[in-house]
């Protein structure tokens, strides 16, 4: 079914070099978040690392991005017609794999759509009646802007788009070492392997939001029909890239597509001056 224009507008990593990983977590709002620092071996660097690209693909190779504005309502309408296409495409060969209804290929671009156009264009009642249409639980006594929303806005609201590389996999969670733990907070996993001095290497920060006070009743990150579906941006005044990772899962009980995670992901391909 297509997707109504709403607003008004509109793979996992590959090996990282790491020489150190600092974890943060925290809690506010009822909602969990989880911000993971991977370093390279040149951050400790004495004269500092240097970035040479934000853009790059999943074997740390440097990539040209094609950003597509989106600061007007003409240009949203157009991106969401993109990223509806791209998705949907790319949900069939994924949902093929995973065990959920025939007809839950139409709701991914649906659930995408919802999650990441209000964010885009910066309009929180937007959002709002998003968290509504995916089957969600809009606070009642919310004063002001929603934490969750706050966050995003802020790296995602007036970006530019690169729809050629709009992704959808099957939600992977890395497999290494399990960084800073707490109570119903969950951090990602990652492959921890040495690297050669003064080599160039990938430095990556994810900062992720598990919003169940939002979708008390969606699946998590663990549930077999987990998918990911990763949006690259420039963000609004910014150089370097970032990518909105929105982690997918399948309710039966409503059937539809709700968001497991909001995770901000930023890349560094990096070397010392």
């Amino acid at each position: 079914m297509k997707h109504e224009k709403l607003y008004g507008w509109g793979a996992p990593l590959g090996t990282i070099d790491v020489k150190l990983i600092v974890a943060l977590v925290f809690a506010f709002a009822g909602l969990s978040w989880a911000a993971i620092s991977f370093m390279p071996r040149s951050a400790e660097a004495t004269d500092g690392p240097r970035v040479i690209a934000s853009a790059i693909d999943n074997d740390g190779n440097e990539v040209e991005p094609e950003y597509t504005k989106a600061s007007n309502d003409r240009q949203r309408n157009q991106v969401q017609d993109e990223i509806e296409g791209v998705v949907n495409q790319g949900a069939t060969s994924v949902l093929a794999k995973i065990d959920v209804p025939s007809n839950a290929q139409a709701g991914v671009s649906e659930a995408v759509v919802n999650a990441f156009l209000p964010i885009l264009s910066g309009d929180h009642d937007s959002f709002m009646d998003a968290i509504d249409a995916m089957g969600g639980k809009v606070p009642g006594d919310l004063e002001g802007d929603h934490p969750m929303f706050k966050q995003l806005a802020k790296v995602f609201a007036g970006a530019k788009v690169d729809l050629s590389r709009i992704t959808v996999s099957k939600y992977e969670q890395q497999q290494g070492r399990r960084m800073g733990m707490r109570r119903n907070v969950a951090t990602d996993d990652v492959d921890i392997e040495p690297g050669e001095p003064n080599e160039p290497a990938v430095r990556t920060q994810v900062m992720e939001m598990q919003p169940a006070s939002l979708f008390p009743d969606a699946p998590n990150k663990s549930d077999p029909s987990a998918i990911e579906v990763k949006i690259p941006v420039q963000p609004k005044g910014e150089k370097h890239e970032s990518i909105f990772s929105l982690v997918l899962t399948w309710n039966p009980d409503v059937k539809l597509w709700q968001p497991a995670a909001y995770r901000t992901i930023q890349n560094r391909l990096m070397e010392d001056d």
